[in-house]
């Protein structure tokens, strides 16, 4: 063992070895004083959504409409439309040639009132062509985006907006001096459409007020209107599991402004709204209808134990077209959503804080705290700030921008655009980073 100490080769061996790791520990050392890694975000405003998805029937108080038997039936609502009670629905002609003569007439009658607005002087004048060709190419922009959104029922007055504005655009620039040829092309052909329409053979007129729906399904039963309040899951299902029909009737009055969505949600799902059943509201959002969002207030929560499913009745007065038509749909519901400052769950942490105080005699005290907070990076300070979380989720924290100050802990809490750590080691408050 001696001889092998003394050879020399293994003394510079072991020599270098212990030269190599003073090195490599002063090197470290000296690349954490100089490398904190410590890495930030922005705080930034987010809106959350805590939701959840559901198969639902919409119920509403309606009265089938009764004729049109043995005739052509011709709507003058639109589905959604509000009607008053004696109000005409419909119009009956003996052959589908009436009907569709007097669609026509409506066609010519528009083109005619446009054409007798631009012969009388007035705003016409003193258009300009610039002016009137940034209006077409905004008119024509907007009928695209009506097309891509689907809105077809908008796209019959933006065609004749457009049309007017051509036609005007050809009376300041010199292209027609007036169209009375036209004029009276239409009016001889509007005397014989009036001749082909001829005269209705009756009409529908609606049994209440309310909003009217081209449609029946045969479900219009299927829930008891004047019971829906006190709905339970096992009828809410069976009411899912009714098959649609339609049926003979031209249509039906949704008697009340006020309709109901009902759907079963689990013991889990149902605690958010009983939170909510005295008044509170929510929003609607059918995505396979449209995009609009629709808001409800929660008419009640039944359910039969605490761990059981519950059954969530949920009023809405709001109307239209497409809503109109709905029976069985799925829709998500939003229960809750939450404004405030977004900041990643790997920043949140968990600290003891001591504040000083004056009880009520105006004695000073010291209260120590656990609390939830951040740390924040300011110039080459780090400073902690205590946070309100009001919603969470595995990613991401949403904070209170505004928290009392009573309930504070650190004398501020998270801002806007403040430099959040998401990353680093050996944090504290007041620690000043190279």
């Amino acid at each position: 063992m001696e001889s092998v100490m003394n050879n020399p080769l293994l003394r510079r061996i072991a020599a270098s070895a212990i030269a190599f790791l003073l090195l490599f520990y002063v090197g470290y050392q000296i690349y954490r004083s100089h490398h904190t890694g410590i890495q930030t975000e922005t705080a930034a405003y987010f809106t959350a959504s805590d939701s959840v998805m559901v198969s639902g029937i919409a119920v509403r108080d309606e009265a089938l409409l009764k004729g049109g038997d043995g005739g052509v039936i011709d709507y003058v609502l639109s589905a959604g439309d509000k009607v008053a009670k004696g109000g005409t629905v419909a119009e009956i002609y003996s052959s589908a040639q009436q009907v569709a003569a007097r669609h026509e007439m409506e066609t010519v009658n528009s083109e005619i009132n446009q054409l007798e607005a631009l012969q009388s002087p007035g705003d016409t004048y003193a258009a300009s062509p610039d002016s009137l060709d940034e209006q077409i190419h905004r008119q024509i922009s907007e009928m695209a985006g009506q097309t891509v959104a689907g809105s077809f029922l908008s796209l019959t007055q933006s065609r004749e907006d457009l049309q007017y504005l051509l036609n005007e655009r050809q009376i300041i620039t010199g292209k027609v001096t007036d169209f009375s040829s036209r004029l009276k092309n239409l009016q001889a052909k509007l005397d014989e459409l009036k001749k082909q329409a001829g005269a209705a053979l009756g009409k529908i007129v609606s049994p209440a007020s309310g909003y009217f729906i081209s449609s029946t399904d045969g479900l219009e039963t299927a829930i008891d209107f004047t019971k829906v309040q006190g709905l339970t899951c096992d009828q809410i299902q069976t009411a899912l599991g009714a098959k649609a029909a339609a049926g003979g009737s031209p249509g039906k009055i949704s008697k009340d402004y006020e309709w109901y969505f009902v759907f079963n949600v689990s013991s889990g799902q149902a605690t958010g709204f009983r939170q909510l059943a005295d008044g509170g509201t929510v929003s609607l959002q059918f995505p396979f209808v449209s995009n609009l969002t629709v808001p409800a207030s929660v008419a009640a929560v039944n359910q039969s134990g605490s761990d059981s499913p519950a059954a969530v009745i949920l009023e809405c007065n709001y109307m239209n077209s497409e809503l109109a038509d709905i029976r069985k749909e799925t829709a998500q519901v939003v229960v809750h959503q939450y404004t405030g400052i977004r900041i990643s769950q790997k920043s949140l942490h968990f600290e003891t804080v001591s504040k000083t105080t004056k009880d009520e005699k105006g004695k000073a005290k010291t209260v120590k705290k656990e609390v939830s907070g951040v740390y924040i990076l300011h110039g080459n300070q780090i400073s902690f700030r205590q946070v309100v979380p009001l919603y969470s989720t595995d990613d991401y924290v949403i904070c209170d921008p505004n928290p009392s100050s009573d309930g504070l802990m650190t004398d501020e809490t998270l801002k806007l655009h403040d430099e959040v750590v998401v990353e680093g080691t050996d944090l504290y408050d007041g620690k000043v980073v190279q």
